[in-house]
């Protein structure tokens, strides 16, 4: 059957239109569309109109191309900006008016169980496979999930991610020294307690989903157009994640648009995400990671249609 899923993220407006049958996806396509939802919503609690407006429209395209490809199903999720924001049943209703469709706000947890079981699907779900580290760095928060086919023994979300890590502390551009190290140490700081956790656990695989793990992946092996087969299973060290946030940082905005493989609306926000990313890297004394294109859009989906079976 032909489904549609939309993720409204805190940096960006996902959609993946795909043939789903029995836990497989075939002639998937994935479109993205960057409206900053979470734009201000760590410093007020509230979605600005604006950005509401942006991803509303974003949110409208796509239903119609969804509706253009035959979606027998279109689902919508939202994560770590409406969860926080005041006005998010406001927003909510928004939706409603304009498509028709009801928005699914899931929680942290449920954010981690469907970017986890993307990760499977794209993996082989094998259940002799030991565990793996799913590290998930979008907008708002970061999820950090370890399982395998059996199922997730350990999840947590922290609420940094690269929109929310800007807003809080990068006003110059460059980026100063002084933003970076406060940046570094509220990371460190947040952070601390999941690495503790997460040290018990030997990992045969780390993988990373979410714009930031594969933004990393398609500036260090220069993709320059974004295609699933181009960009999954890539391979990106700590050394390679540690060089381009030094890179980075020694830019202007102006200048990070220049990076091949570096979506332009991504650039300001970029930097926070490397700096999360090194850091649970470096924490978890781990080499680097591999790049999953499979993420919670296609967990989402077949979490849905196995609910509709039960």
């Amino acid at each position: 059957m032909k489904v549609a899923c939309i993720d409204i993220g805190t940096n960006s407006v996902r959609l993946l239109l795909t043939d789903y049958m029995a836990s497989n996806f075939y002639n998937s396509i994935k479109k993205l569309m960057m409206t900053r939802l979470g734009k201000g919503v760590n410093e007020t609690g509230l979605l600005l109109d604006d950005r509401m407006e942006e991803t509303i429209f974003a949110i409208n395209t796509f239903v119609k191309e969804a509706e253009s490809y035959g979606a027998q199903s279109i689902y919508l999720m939202a994560t770590s900006a409406v969860r926080d924001a005041k006005n998010a049943p406001a927003f909510i209703k928004r939706v409603k008016d304009q498509t028709g469709l009801v928005v699914d706000v899931i929680s942290g947890v449920k954010e981690a169980e469907v970017g986890f079981a993307g990760v499977l699907l794209g993996t082989g779900n094998v259940d002799h496979l030991d565990h793996q580290l799913v590290i998930d760095i979008g907008g708002g928060s970061t999820e950090l999930i370890v399982g395998n086919a059996n199922g997730i023994a350990f999840s947590h979300s922290l609420d940094i991610g690269a929109v929310r890590l800007t807003g809080m502390f990068v006003t110059n551009d460059p980026i100063t020294v002084v933003e970076t190290n406060d940046i570094k140490a509220y990371v460190e700081n947040e952070a601390k307690r999941v690495i503790d956790a997460l040290k018990i656990f030997d990992f045969n695989r780390v993988t990373g989903i979410g714009g930031t793990a594969t933004t990393f992946a398609t500036m260090q092996h220069a993709v320059g157009v974004y295609l699933r087969e181009a960009v999954h299973n890539l391979f990106v060290s700590l050394d390679q994640v540690m060089a381009l946030n030094e890179s980075l940082a020694s830019k202007s905005v102006d200048e990070r648009v220049q990076i091949i493989g570096l979506e332009p609306k991504r650039a300001d926000i970029i930097f926070a995400g490397g700096i999360i990313l090194e850091v649970l890297l470096k924490g978890l004394n781990l080499e680097g990671f591999y790049v999953s294109d499979y993420d919670n859009l296609e967990g989402y989906v077949d979490y849905i249609e196995k609910s509709k079976k039960r």
